[in-house]
């Protein structure tokens, strides 16, 4: 496996949601120069995105969670969390009579 490949494999998906689409360009314009950040979608209307899909390593998305909460005034302007994958079926049955 070569260097690139495992630090692939180390990462995963996060997503980093914005109030205000100007605190998000600025991220997506640090992302574009930082090797560690992969912009995998960004949602949102073309001209006011509202939520990046990222993926980084777990070390690089905890710099982040502690960058975003150090920095944010007047209050948390970018927020990160793990992307969850959503299903269309529970796995567990929602009828207590399955």
């Amino acid at each position: 496996m070569t260097e690139a490949q495992a630090a692939s494999a180390n990462k995963a998906r996060y997503l980093i949601h914005a109030a205000d689409s100007a605190p998000l360009a600025d991220f997506l314009a640090l992302a574009d120069v930082d090797p560690e950040i992969d912009v995998v979608d960004v949602i949102g209307p073309r001209d006011q995105p509202h939520t990046a899909v990222v993926e980084i390593s777990p070390d690089k998305a905890r710099l982040l969670e502690l960058h975003f909460r150090s920095t944010g005034k007047p209050s948390q302007q970018l927020t990160i969390e793990p992307d969850q994958p959503l299903s269309l079926f529970d796995s567990t049955p929602s009828d207590p009579m399955m």
